[in-house]
């Protein structure tokens, strides 16, 4: 696939996050902690910021911090992102 089709990076990091937060609220997840409440903000804040490290940082945090097992096109997406950011994993 030519590069110009693919999505770029930062709608990819949103359109994870959203899928992520839409699983966590569909499961009724309950918390206090305000990263993950406002996770999505958070996310957003960043990318609009260009922090796109620190987006990715923030997801895998919510991800972690619930115990969340992502399907394996989820699992797909977050090694793709961080090979695209040089995250070493």
């Amino acid at each position: 696939m030519l590069d110009i089709f693919k999505k770029p990076i930062k709608k990819e990091i949103a359109e994870l996050s959203n899928q992520i937060l839409n699983v966590i609220v569909k499961n009724g997840f309950e918390t206090d902690s305000c990263g993950i409440k406002d996770g999505n903000e958070i996310i957003a804040e960043y990318l609009t910021q260009n922090e796109l490290g620190l987006a990715y940082e923030h997801l895998e945090y919510m991800i972690s911090e619930i115990e969340l097992n992502l399907d394996s096109e989820q699992t797909k997406k977050m090694i793709f992102i961080a090979e695209k950011l040089g995250i070493k994993k």
